[in-house]
């Protein structure tokens, strides 16, 4: 409730109220805002009162006002550095943001050519869905050699029944085993209609792909993925010498 006798003005009490719902996930990326009229009803407060409430929003970079249309909410901004390798859950935690992950599917045995290329020809798939607050921003899909996919199964099981954030990195030293190295190369791709619906984007939309073979320390590959980013929401930066 806005408390019109506190000494923190109202409109700063209505931002925080709007600001801590767009981070637990009542409000996604992308989502309309309540219009003036609604949060003027609701919380018993001058429009003045909202229109401060809605800029200050605007100000910390939570949202962005279209003319003549409303206040939306803006999608994240998530920053990921190519130069080292940083879990999912550790990306969440840098921005102050909580998380999930889900497990979509897993395939004990499955023939994918390109993981077979690299793992051999009988290979695991375990796909994942990454989220931030109620927001799904990255897919997973990830191929390994049969007895370790069945390994990585159970770590996952074991991970999404703690609702912790986690992706296959996450999962190795839940096993006992250290990655040595891994291989990476950026690209694009249209998201199609599957993608479109486990990211909550339109079918169409440009996605980022990060491609990763890792690798054990005697050079034993252990794990092809595929991840797929909403680049409204994610970048990627590395720093070059010159």
């Amino acid at each position: 409730m806005i408390n019109p006798n506190s000494s923190v003005p109202m409109y700063v009490q209505l931002g925080n109220k709007l600001s801590e719902e767009i981070w637990q996930g009542k409000y996604a990326p992308g989502d309309k805002l309540p219009s003036e009229n609604e949060l003027c009803r609701q919380h018993n407060v001058s429009r003045i009162t909202v229109r401060q409430a809605l800029n200050m929003l605007v100000q910390q970079k939570l949202a962005y006002s279209v003319h003549g249309k409303g206040t939306y909410v803006k999608p994240m901004d998530m920053h990921h550095e190519l130069n080292k390798i940083i879990s999912f859950s550790r990306v969440l935690q840098e921005k102050g943001l909580k998380g999930h992950t889900q497990i979509r599917s897993f395939v004990p045995s499955c023939h994918d050519s390109e993981a077979v290329k690299y793992l051999g020809d009988d290979v695991s798939n375990l796909n994942l869905v990454g989220y931030a607050a109620q927001t799904p921003i990255v897919y997973y899909r990830s191929y390994f050699p049969y007895q370790l996919g069945q390994r990585m199964w159970a770590a996952a099981q074991e991970a999404a029944q703690g609702k912790s954030a986690f992706s296959t990195y996450d999962l190795y030293s839940r096993i006992g085993i250290d990655q040595f190295r891994v291989e990476q190369s950026i690209g694009a791709v249209n998201a199609d209609a599957k993608l479109a619906e486990l990211l909550k984007v339109p079918d169409g939309k440009a996605l980022i792909t990060l491609k990763s073979l890792y690798y054990s320390a005697d050079g034993t590959p252990l794990e092809y993925k595929l991840g797929y980013y909403n680049s409204d929401i994610y970048s990627f930066h590395i720093q070059r010498q010159i």
